[in-house]
């Protein structure tokens, strides 16, 4: 039977421009950039220098403090620029895309004969562990630390936050492998909304399953942990985001290191508010070309209304 929480405190702030259900197909410039920025609490050491060619899932930096903690880049490709800013801060790392890619291949697993020690090694191989993040603090996880649980929360409940429902479909076998994996290192948890009817989120294996009945934040990961495995002194919890789970599933399926993800283009001023799937790293213009009218000022935020960051339109 799976557990229900219901929570009272919260508000679903409704804004107008949400995404309709279909996906839109959007043309790269072939330009991508790994930016240390989006990984918190990562002090990065950059292992490549322009005009070397890298392969998808080819580590482009690493962590200082954690030399085994790798960031692999997003495609096969040039690498054409190491974008620093003050004080010579690595900003980014920007690849520009061949026409044909090429992956490392670090080979199909079954991970029904693995360990938890085996999945992290892999992950961190692969560049994809820095995708884990840790409680308290909430920065990346490191991967000598034992945490005592792990959670994901698959509802996304922030204002105009996309459905993490839609980007699942077709993508069932991937996400309850990512899901097998992760349970092999702790205990999962899985946070899922009261409105949510998945079977691959409700009747997830190898996983506990909880529901949250509540308005914003219900979603928060960190309010799920409170609930469900409060985090005392001394203690580490880690949390994945839904589409780090897919990704992790691709890599034991495959082999290859495959970022791509599905995103909300969504507000008041798009024109249609719609979902296009994206790499990871790939520039927002791609994204931004012809969605909104220029000729008046627009805030674009990347990530969600509430905790996003500003950026250039």
């Amino acid at each position: 039977m799976v557990n229900i929480i219901k929570l009272r405190k919260g508000l679903d702030i409704k804004l107008s421009g949400e995404a309709e259900k279909k996906k839109i197909q959007l043309k790269s410039n072939g330009k991508y950039c790994l930016s240390p920025v989006d990984f918190v609490g990562v002090t990065p050491k950059v292992v490549v220098k322009e005009g070397d060619h890298v392969k998808a899932g080819s580590a482009l930096f690493i962590n200082k403090n954690c030399s085994e903690l790798k960031f692999s880049s997003p495609v096969s490709g040039k690498v054409t620029a190491v974008v620093r800013g003050d004080r010579r801060k690595v900003l980014g790392i920007v690849v520009e895309a061949d026409d044909k890619q090429e992956y490392v291949d670090y080979g199909v697993k079954n991970v029904d004969r693995m360990s938890g020690d085996e999945v992290i090694n892999l992950l961190l191989e692969a560049g994809l562990f820095g995708y884990i993040n840790q409680l308290p603090y909430d920065v990346v996880a490191c991967p000598t630390d034992k945490p005592k649980a792990i959670f994901v929360s698959a509802l996304r409940d922030k204002p105009l936050a996309s459905d993490f429902e839609f980007e699942l479909q077709g993508q069932e076998k991937e996400w309850q492998t990512g899901l097998t994996a992760l349970s092999l290192i702790a205990k999962t948890h899985l946070g899922v909304g009261a409105r949510q009817t998945s079977k691959a989120l409700l009747e997830a294996k190898d996983v506990e399953v909880t529901i949250f009945d509540g308005p914003c934040p219900a979603g928060n990961v960190g309010v799920q942990v409170n609930h469900l495995d409060p985090v005392n002194k001394g203690e580490t919890v880690w949390t994945v985001d839904p589409s780090a789970v897919i990704f992790f599933g691709r890599l034991l399926l495959t082999g290859h290191v495959q970022l791509t993800r599905t995103v909300a283009v969504c507000g008041s001023e798009v024109r249609q508010p719609q979902y296009v799937d994206m790499l990871v790293g790939e520039e927002l213009q791609t994204l931004l070309s012809n969605t909104y009218d220029k000729s008046h000022s627009v805030r674009v935020i990347n990530g969600n209304v509430l905790t996003g960051r500003v950026v250039k339109g």
